[in-house]
């Protein structure tokens, strides 16, 4: 089920969680959607990385955003939705079967400053 939510992960593990599609429901379930969070640093995300996959954040009428109030007390920051975060790791894996876990760190990071997906 959603039980993977609102903890936190090493990065490179929930990667292979993903990849694994354990993420995802066969039907549309909005329990299933979730966005993701990372140290407020200005770094590059690593194996290492521990992020948080939490509850998406909430826009109200005025365009604010609101972050799940762990997100705030960790002090990180969105990092992806689950839907570019599953794009990614899922075209790197489409790309190359197999893929390793930090040449998708790689595609991440790409993805992150560049807005585009890093052709394998």
């Amino acid at each position: 089920m959603t039980d993977f939510k609102n903890k936190t992960w090493i990065l490179s593990d929930f990667i292979k969680f993903v990849q694994a599609k354990k993420d995802r429901s066969t039907n549309y379930n909005p329990d299933y959607n979730y966005d993701i969070y990372a140290p407020d640093d200005n770094s590059r995300l690593s194996e290492e990385t521990i992020i948080y996959v939490g509850e998406t954040v909430q826009v109200d009428d005025n365009d604010n955003e609101t972050f799940p109030d762990i997100v705030n007390q960790m002090n990180y920051w969105f990092e992806y939705s689950c839907s570019n975060f599953q794009d990614v790791i899922d075209l790197a894996t489409e790309q190359n079967p197999s893929v390793s876990v930090s040449k998708i760190v790689e595609c991440l990071n790409y993805y992150s400053e560049n807005d585009d997906f890093l052709d394998l």
